[in-house]
């Protein structure tokens, strides 16, 4: 059973959470308190999954609480629900938080919130993993595109274009943006699956100052001497973007699907930037065996340590709250026959761009290129397109080398 903490100085408002979460009584054990002082006396008594807090409170803040349980308990899932906060608070607040749902929220949305962070946390069955990838804030971004950033965003002429273009290149910079555009913590509604899209509805004010004064972003430390190359993963994340996103259009796609392949392209490794940022030494020994025993990286992953780097990645973006397309493309994308459905989705754009992409450029980010699911292309009686998106990756790959050459 999951356990749950609520915070709230109203205790009309707790009594009204009460009523309305009364039907998950048989999943949830939830613990209904009016202070942040509570909270955290809650919190040394017993273990919690999941806290859910107020912003607006006397005494400790939510932006307080919040960051003393990431500091003291980083496996715990954080979630703030609160009215329209002053933007200095939500400053305080973004490092420590995973999500941010407005007053008046809908119980289902509540509910959906919870239930996906908790559905993905049991991807993760190593419990030091979980507590990993829980407490992280960013993930960190290629240091040529960061250094980009900052002195795009400290110019005097900086414009929501460049600054769009730079972060829709980068990992790290495009999961954290859409996280914030896609929580309420600016009083934004709707669903945004680019980078683009993001810094345009936040403003460029609100994006310069996410990037200079909260320092949202931060860059991959220097790894001299280590077998991860940051620069081959960022090229090869960038191009399986670009495919995916060519395969979608092939297919006629929605734009929106469209987008989040993209997206899911850019980001379906991320997990592995978690893992190369932090465990550094034991990240390098499973690509070393990876590469000595002539198998996937994935799979020395799982043996290591009991989940792979989609799996890490597609947690983290959950917890971030990215489009449920975008996390399943993340998620499955080595093996989409094991997630359900029989349509074109962001996943199949994905999975092909993958292995064609690693196909063109002869090399794989662990050392041994992915493979076809071909039960998955032939769940979707799509196998007949597989040449003529080989036809597309080669159409795509010559295109970025002719900008790449004229600039």
């Amino acid at each position: 059973m999951k356990q749950l903490l609520f915070v709230d100085d109203e205790s009309k408002l707790l009594d009204g959470l009460k009523r309305s979460l009364r039907p998950m009584r048989h999943e949830w054990n939830m613990t209904f308190v009016t202070s942040g002082e509570e909270a955290l006396k809650a919190l040394a008594q017993a273990p919690f999954d999941v806290v859910v807090s107020d912003m607006r409170m006397p005494g400790m803040d939510g932006a307080q609480l919040l960051n003393e349980v990431q500091q003291r308990y980083p496996q715990i899932v954080r979630i703030v629900l609160s009215g329209q906060s002053d933007r200095e608070m939500i400053y305080q607040s973004i490092a420590a938080t995973h999500q941010y749902l407005a007053k008046p929220c809908e119980s289902e949305l509540l509910k959906a919130t919870v239930m996906r962070a908790c559905a993905l946390r049991e991807l993760l069955g190593n419990d030091s993993l979980q507590r990993l990838v829980t407490g992280m804030q960013q993930i960190p971004s290629q240091p040529t595109l960061y250094a980009e950033i900052r002195r795009e965003a400290e110019s005097k002429t900086a414009s929501l274009k460049t600054i769009g273009a730079i972060i829709s290149k980068d990992i790290g910079m495009t999961a954290k943006i859409l996280q914030l555009v896609n929580s309420a913590y600016f009083g934004l509604h709707g669903r945004v699956s680019t980078a683009e899209q993001a810094v345009n509805l936040l403003g460029l004010d609100t994006v310069q100052a996410l990037v200079l004064t909260v320092h949202v972003f931060s860059q991959f430390p220097s790894t001299h001497g280590s077998r991860f190359n940051m620069g081959r993963l960022w090229e090869a994340s960038t191009k399986t973007g670009a495919l995916a996103r060519a395969i979608a259009k092939a297919e006629q796609a929605p734009a929106l699907v469209i987008d989040q392949a993209y997206t899911a392209g850019l980001l379906h490794d991320a997990g592995m930037l978690v893992l190369a940022a932090n465990v550094p030494e034991r990240y390098d020994a499973m690509i070393e065996t990876a590469h000595d025993l002539g198998i996937p990286l994935w799979e020395v992953e799982r043996q290591e340590l009991g989940a792979t780097h989609a799996v890490v990645g597609a947690y983290l973006l959950g917890l971030w709250g990215l489009a449920d397309p975008i996390v399943e493309a993340v998620a499955f994308h080595h093996h989409p026959s094991d997630c359900v459905g029989n349509t074109f989705t962001p996943l199949t754009a994905v999975h092909v761009a993958n292995v064609l992409q690693q196909e063109l450029s002869q090399q794989a980010t662990g050392g041994v290129p992915s493979q076809i699911d071909f039960t998955y292309l032939d769940r979707l009686h799509m196998t007949e397109r597989l040449t003529d998106w080989r036809e597309l990756a080669g159409t795509v790959q010559r295109t970025a080398e002719k900008e790449r050459v004229h600039g």
